[in-house]
């Protein structure tokens, strides 16, 4: 549960903001973690996403028309990492900062494609947490590819042979929202799949799992055809992809498939 309400999210944007109107970023930083002080919860004492979403939102909307804002969302986005810490989970402190980065860049790339793809490609090697990289897929990528999908899917295709298992996950966090706006692009989607079926790292074969479940709640019969093909796979590592990415189709259709 968000404990700050609408005006005071929209109070401390404004704040933010005029800080990064002045470039004063340590100022911004050390103010949010200040704000965010009540809000945190649980074991690892975090803030919960849907306030740090809000917060990114209203910033976005507040720099949109600003010449400085792609490269001081930046300049955040590097202090976010300084003196990082691995916790449980798989997290790394400063995602306070990194999810207000994204989410005010979500907003902004609605309207500026190419300066938020140019942000996007800048930061790729930063990636080094599978809750970053979903966030960024579900609030900026999926925008980008919704404009343009022809360049963001090859990108796609690109990202999946990377040597990161980060970028090669962001290319399949992405799929997932992509095919709720865009149902008619299974066949799209599956071909960028195929090219992790023999994923072997766990944090990418969850990404792609998830992106065949999206599908099938759009598409079940392409996802079974598709899923078909590799009935007779010895791969473990397929078949697990099989097991879990089928979970969302017709009971009929996931008994007659082989893993």
């Amino acid at each position: 549960m968000i404990k700050m309400n609408k005006e005071e999210i929209r109070k401390l944007a404004i704040l933010l903001y005029e800080l990064m109107k002045k470039d004063e970023l340590i100022e911004f930083k050390n103010l949010l973690l200040k704000s965010l002080e009540n809000e945190r919860t649980g074991k690892l004492n975090m803030v919960k996403t849907p306030v740090l979403n809000t917060i990114g939102k209203e910033l976005g909307k507040l720099i949109a028309k600003e010449d400085w804002k792609f490269e001081r969302l930046l300049k955040l986005w590097r202090l976010s990492f300084e003196n990082a810490k691995r916790l449980e989970y798989g997290i790394t402190t400063g995602r306070e900062i990194r999810y207000v980065v994204i989410n005010a860049l979500g907003e902004i790339s609605k309207k500026d494609y190419e300066s938020a793809k140019k942000f996007v490609l800048i930061i790729l090697n930063d990636l080094n947490d599978w809750e970053t990289v979903d966030a960024l897929a579900l609030r900026v990528v999926v925008n980008l590819a919704k404009q343009n999908r022809e360049e963001v899917f090859q990108l796609l295709n690109k990202w999946v042979a990377s040597e990161s298992k980060w970028i090669r996950r962001l290319a399949m966090a992405t799929i997932a929202p992509y095919i709720r706006a865009k149902p008619n692009n299974a066949k799209l989607c599956l071909e960028v799949i195929e090219k992790l079926m023999q994923e072997n790292d766990k944090d990418v074969k969850k990404a792609v799992a998830w992106a065949l479940r999206e599908i099938s709640k759009k598409n079940a019969e392409a996802v079974y055809n598709f899923l078909q093909k590799y009935g007779n796979s010895k791969d473990v590592s397929t078949r697990w992809i099989i097991r879990e990415g089928s979970r969302k189709l017709p009971e009929n259709l996931r008994k007659k498939l082989n893993y």
